[in-house]
């Protein structure tokens, strides 16, 4: 577990930089959503449906222009993933098919 660990914090020092304002809202959306789940899990189930919708939103035109304006393996090296999982990162958010 140590080395898995050690590896998952290299990886996230290796990524691209999230800007705090971000990763604290982040982090604020997932403490309530996970209170939510504790009196309702229905409704946080609607959040997190809705926070999958809002990504997915927001992911569309950052992966077009990076699937444009970027190789897999610097868009793996900023999301911290190996190309594999970044081109169907890229695709699913994008919406075309991977294996195009």
């Amino acid at each position: 577990m140590r080395d898995w660990d050690a590896h998952t914090v290299k990886v996230e020092k290796s990524a691209v930089a999230l800007p705090e304002t971000v990763t604290a809202l982040l982090a604020q959306l997932e403490e309530e959503i996970e209170k939510l789940a504790k009196t309702s899990p229905l409704a946080a189930l609607r959040a997190a449906r809705r926070l999958e919708v809002t990504a997915s939103q927001a992911g569309y035109w950052p992966a077009q222009d990076a699937r444009r304006d970027t190789t897999a393996g610097q868009a793996a090296a900023a999301l911290g993933v190996n190309d594999d999982v970044v081109w169907k990162l890229l695709a699913r958010l994008g919406r075309w098919s991977p294996y195009c």
